[in-house]
């Protein structure tokens, strides 16, 4: 697998609706499939590996391309950007966090994040120091009100060589697994239609998933994202371990999966002696919550990739992780076939 792309990606800054740097390296990589591209009104992408058979049904994978990150929302006489956030960064990442803002014309100006809190601890302001002493000077730099700002983060190998540290790893993890499997799948024949819809605006309400669903109108929904491990935690309890292949969800807050497509993950997994981790969401949720309930009620299952670390300025990642989540993504694609689904709708 190309790990470069992964760099990119998770180098690549992309806040809800914002999301064209990541939208253009996909594009390049599934070039492919160029002839089969969609978006819809978000600008999430679809990308389309078509089956040879006569009315196939068809499956759709869907990864975020955004992530969580700010905006300008205000600016001070004395040249401070004041944000709000778009996504939920967590707080421990919103002081003295270096950051880059992105300007009307493309350009990247870095500068440091601080807070205000109140007497209680509580942060009540967000501001970004880019080093200028005027509203004036900030102006003229081409920065401005509604300018997207992301980490500054650097996305890097660690020590252990199968741990890759970046931002966004939420969801450019998934992202760069449903790439790699897409590429691997292009020549080989499918009963079924598959779908990768790389899709927007997922941190701010799972919009994109929502859209691209009543767009291509999937006989099954699999949502390729991501669960923050608890890192001080190596107990029975921790089911999110980095390096014990990917997640399958059983349950978060927005929707309870179809235990026959549940039971067909598990069972695809097992026969190809693929490692994963029965899971489940305390809270939060996935492009799934809104896929699901599109047309009458789709399928659907969330395949979730464990990180250290989540919503902050990096996340850590196992590459065997990815890379088992790719065989799984293209296992399921060779094994659903019309009678499978029509099994698993079959009440």
């Amino acid at each position: 697998m190309d790990f470069e792309l992964l760099r990119q990606l998770s180098n690549a800054d992309a806040i809800a609706s914002n999301e064209n740097e990541v939208r253009e390296l996909l594009k390049h990589e599934l070039v492919q499939y160029q002839e089969t591209f969609q978006f819809d009104g978000l600008g999430s992408l679809m990308v389309t590996k078509k089956s040879q058979q006569k009315d196939a049904p068809t499956i759709m994978f869907a990864a975020h391309m955004d992530e969580v990150g700010f905006m300008i929302r205000y600016i001070s006489d004395i040249g401070m950007a004041y944000l709000t956030t778009v996504g939920g960064v967590e707080n421990r990442a919103k002081s003295m966090q270096l950051v880059r803002a992105t300007t009307r014309s493309g350009d990247k100006i870095e500068g440091l994040l601080n807070v205000k809190k109140d007497s209680h601890g509580e942060i009540q302001q967000m501001y970004v120091d880019f080093g200028f002493d005027s509203r004036t000077e900030l102006i003229a730099s081409g920065l401005d009100i509604g300018n997207m700002v992301c980490f500054a983060s650097d996305c890097r190998a660690l020590a252990p060589s199968e741990i890759v540290a970046g931002k966004a790893m939420d969801d450019r993890a998934g992202c760069f697994a449903l790439v790699q499997a897409m590429k691997d799948l292009v020549d080989i024949e499918l009963a079924v239609n598959v779908v990768a819809a790389f899709t927007s605006s997922e941190e701010v309400g799972t919009r994109g998933g929502r859209l691209t669903t009543q767009i291509i109108n999937p006989d099954i929904f699999f949502a390729i994202d991501v669960a923050k491990n608890p890192e001080l935690d190596r107990s029975f309890m921790n089911t999110r371990k980095l390096g014990a292949g990917p997640m399958v969800e059983f349950y978060d807050k927005t929707m309870v999966p179809n235990p026959k497509l549940i039971r067909l993950v598990c069972d695809v997994a097992d026969e190809e002696s693929l490692s994963y981790q029965k899971d489940m969401f305390k809270g939060g949720g996935t492009d799934a919550g809104t896929a699901h309930l599109e047309h009458g009620g789709i399928p659907a299952c969330v395949l979730g990739l464990p990180l250290r670390y989540c919503h902050d300025p990096y996340s850590l990642v196992n590459k065997n992780d990815l890379m088992n989540m790719n065989k799984l993504i293209q296992t399921l694609s060779k094994s659903i076939s019309s009678d499978v689904i029509a099994e698993t709708n079959n009440y």
